[in-house]
């Protein structure tokens, strides 16, 4: 008897900065699975077959700054990535995953996501190295999935926005969790 194999279609945000000369992605912890994953998800009926919807839809749910703030759009990052199958823990089965990468890119400054940033959140800034090294957290194979698919890997992914950010988020006293990274840095050097 053949066991039953779940169709899954789910669009995924990446949001990537450059922070004093180093790269990093607003990562969403899942307090259940205990682990780093993109902004995103799972695509419903209301997203009309759109995992651009989808990604759109999520991020809006999941960084709520987003909501009021309309200075950014969304641009494909890949085409549809075919993942799987493999075991689902939330399905308890097998599935298999059609996904999709979206950038997102500011048209203004993104203050209002890193104000966001500093209070009661599951988003956070994790550095690149961080997520490939993959030892200071958990991170979903999906971190994986993107870098093994596009040409140069997360590397190669555009940032969200232009410039810099690493004055913007100490003017605004928001360098909390880059200060104690490099803090950490400087002690396993020191």
């Amino acid at each position: 008897m053949m066991k039953h194999i779940k169709k899954s279609r789910c669009g995924f945000v990446v949001i990537k900065f450059n922070i004093d000369a180093e790269d990093y992605f607003v990562m969403r912890q899942n307090p259940n699975w205990k682990d780093m994953n993109f902004v995103g998800g799972h695509e419903i009926p209301r997203d009309g077959g759109s995992l651009e919807r989808a990604a759109r839809r999520e991020l809006i749910e999941e960084v709520p700054a987003l909501r009021a703030f309309k200075c950014f759009e969304l641009a494909p990052l890949t085409n549809d990535i075919s993942y799987g199958p493999i075991f689902s823990r939330s399905a308890g089965c097998q599935a298999e995953y059609l996904l999709q990468f979206f950038l997102l890119r500011f048209s203004d400054t993104p203050k209002p996501l890193f104000e966001a940033l500093r209070t009661r959140t599951l988003n956070t800034l994790v550095s690149q190295r961080d997520l490939l090294a993959q030892r200071k957290y958990r991170i979903s194979g999906l971190v994986n999935v993107l870098n093994d698919t596009l040409p140069g890997g997360l590397r190669s992914i555009p940032y969200s926005w232009p410039e810099d950010v690493g004055g913007t988020l100490r003017d605004a006293g928001l360098l909390w969790q880059h200060q104690q990274e490099l803090a950490l840095k400087s002690s396993r050097l020191g």
